[in-house]
């Protein structure tokens, strides 16, 4: 009579299983974290295109001035539209619009919090904006009613997460992302790193 193996996997096939398993991962684990932090900055890029393209819209509908404000004020501080402090590295924005009667106070129109998603929407997000305008800057681009930048200056928003690697630009391997707003008002999201005429993605 012949004796018949047990079904199943030995021991030893098991141990080979899961170091095939966690030799895999472990190459895996590096793109894996890369993917997300791209992911991440992606999403911050999107939050701050959506909120700079709001006050130009709102700004064409008012046929009115429209603030984009950078700044690091709690997003639930009372009337912040008129006590939000503006900074040029701001990690929240506001978007407000002011009263067109003498001495009018300012309206809030639109805002996001750095940390959004988190349980403290006040908490501050890994990414880093950096913007540059004009000399002077201080975190308020002003769109005017027809929707281009109210000083007829460009600006632009460098968003980068330090913490998570060097960006591709630099040699790195993190996708950092712009933002650009043309004097007329046109606004754009690119990819530094991305090949000018060879890639769509490209500032």
């Amino acid at each position: 009579m012949l004796s018949r193996r047990p079904s199943g996997f030995t021991i030893v096939e098991l141990m080979v299983g899961v170091a095939l398993i966690a030799v895999i991962l472990a190459m895996g684990a590096p793109m894996l974290g890369t993917y997300l932090q791209n992911a991440k900055l992606g999403t911050a890029t999107q939050d701050w295109y959506t909120g700079l393209q709001d006050a130009r819209t709102e700004a064409i509908h008012r046929n009115a001035p429209v603030d984009f404000v950078m700044t690091d004020t709690a997003v639930n501080t009372a009337n912040l539209a008129n006590v939000v402090a503006p900074s040029a590295t701001g990690h929240s924005w506001a978007v407000r619009a002011s009263d067109p009667s003498p001495g009018g106070t300012y309206s809030l129109v639109e805002v996001k919090g750095g940390g959004e998603g988190a349980d403290d929407p006040n908490s501050i997000s890994s990414a880093q904006i950096t913007a540059t305008g004009p000399a002077g800057f201080d975190g308020i681009v002003t769109f005017n009613g027809f929707g281009g930048t109210a000083d007829g200056n460009p600006y632009t928003f460098d968003i980068r997460n330090s913490a998570a690697g060097t960006c591709k630009a630099d040699g790195g391997t993190i996708r950092c992302r712009r933002i650009v707003v043309t004097s007329g008002g046109r606004i754009t999201a690119c990819d530094p790193a991305a090949s000018a005429g060879a890639d769509t993605r490209a500032c």
